[in-house]
């Protein structure tokens, strides 16, 4: 159908085509992972493939992804969704398993049709008028996501078809009560970024565990890291991000949005300001479809100006032990953005510049604690701890 080298850019921009489904000529769209080749994704939209359907088409591809998404029409038979699948499957860009992801009535399709169209998994965002037998008799994992906000009908589909639902195979159904159906979609009225990321995670849950591809993450985040702290090498720091990444250092607003701004901040204000004497201690990793959450303990010496940190304070020579919980989304094999957290207050008490004397912040005793949970706790509140003394519990 295309050739293998036809798309095969750094973040996938798809492109549109026609194919011949059930004997009509269909509008149709594929978009590949920058590899060139990953597992089958049939995209089923439910309507016609508009911007924001463009954009969820690329969005999958660039988590690993060979994309074909179809405009079925009205009405469409789950012989066509299977002819489109097979379609899919020619194409030398798609690897392994196939998996149908549906709109709307594009995912009640996807689910009526998967054994004729012999999908491994299907996910289905706001599946209307899905009947509990093709749930029931499903034969392959689905995960359902619904946004159920000021949307009766929909909130009344989750509650029906959990009542006989059968998670056993790693199914399950999700509902959104603070967002709108079509919550998912970029462009319209009702999408919600927010609910659309914990969305998206559900749905890689399931795909990557059924079909792939599968990443290292901690690894792809250590070569991330490597080219931060040791090669010191900005080029190849952000070659390892998506093209338009994020980093945020939330104590301290610091970091960047976008390629550019984010460039600028890691030349200027960020590779190079890593102290002499300084390492870190994992405590622990949780690994997710699309996430790391890192947590550890960070020691260093205050000997050279942090913007990040210690923004318009010169060195003190001081000494500091804080915990750090890291957040990193990928997409696909790269960094998406990066969430970082730490205690502000203590890493500005523990430099002098803080006087925590009479308030509630520790110093290097929150990483000792954190490496050792035996040391003592409720420091900060013995008075009131000794009011509990021999009290029943």
């Amino acid at each position: 159908m295309i050739s293998r080298d036809a798309i095969s850019p750094r973040t996938p921009k798809g492109q549109p085509l026609e194919l011949e489904v059930g004997g009509r000529q269909l509008e149709a769209f594929v978009s590949v992972h920058h590899s060139g080749a990953g597992p089958g994704i049939l995209f089923l939209p439910g309507g016609g493939i508009d911007p924001s359907m463009r954009a969820r088409a690329d969005l999958f591809a660039e988590e690993g992804y060979c994309v074909l998404a179809v405009d079925l029409g009205e009405p469409a038979s789950s012989s066509d969704v299977a002819e489109a699948a097979n379609l899919l499957r020619a194409m030398p860009q798609s690897e392994g398993k196939t998996i149908a992801i549906g709109h709307g009535s594009g995912a009640a399709l996807a689910l009526a049709a998967a054994s004729q169209a012999g999908f491994d998994c299907i996910v289905a965002f706001d599946a209307t008028g899905v009947s509990d037998d093709a749930l029931s008799n499903r034969p392959c994992p689905a995960a359902l996501l619904f946004g159920t906000m000021d949307a009766a009908d929909a909130a009344g589909d989750v509650e029906r078809l959990r009542a006989n639902f059968d998670a056993k195979d790693g199914s399950g159904i999700y509902d959104f009560p603070d967002a709108a159906p079509q919550f998912s979609l970029p462009g319209r009225d009702s999408w919600d970024k927010r609910i659309d990321s914990l969305a998206h995670s559900r749905a890689l849950e399931i795909i990557r565990r059924i079909a792939g591809p599968y990443y290292d993450l901690v690894g792809l985040f250590a070569e991330h890291v490597r080219h931060e702290f040791e090669t010191l090498d900005v080029d190849a720091t952000m070659a390892t991000m998506v093209d338009e990444p994020y980093v945020n250092h939330v104590p301290t607003l610091s970091g960047g949005v976008g390629h550019d701004l984010l460039k600028r901040f890691y030349k200027y204000h960020f590779i190079g300001q890593n102290n002499k004497d300084r390492d870190s201690v994992t405590v622990s990793q949780t690994i997710g479809p699309d996430r790391v959450v890192l947590e550890s303990v960070v020691r260093f010496r205050h000997d050279e100006v942090i913007d990040r940190m210690y923004s318009g304070i010169e060195p003190t020579g001081e000494y500091v032990e804080i915990p750090l919980v890291l957040l990193v989304k990928f997409r696909g094999d790269r960094v998406c953005h990066e969430h970082i957290h730490w205690d502000q207050g203590s890493a500005l008490a523990q430099i002098g510049v803080l006087d925590a004397t009479d308030l509630p912040i520790a110093g290097p005793e929150a990483a000792h604690k954190l490496l050792d949970e035996t040391l003592p706790s409720n420091q900060f509140m013995l008075d009131v701890w000794a009011t509990s003394e021999g009290k029943p519990v």
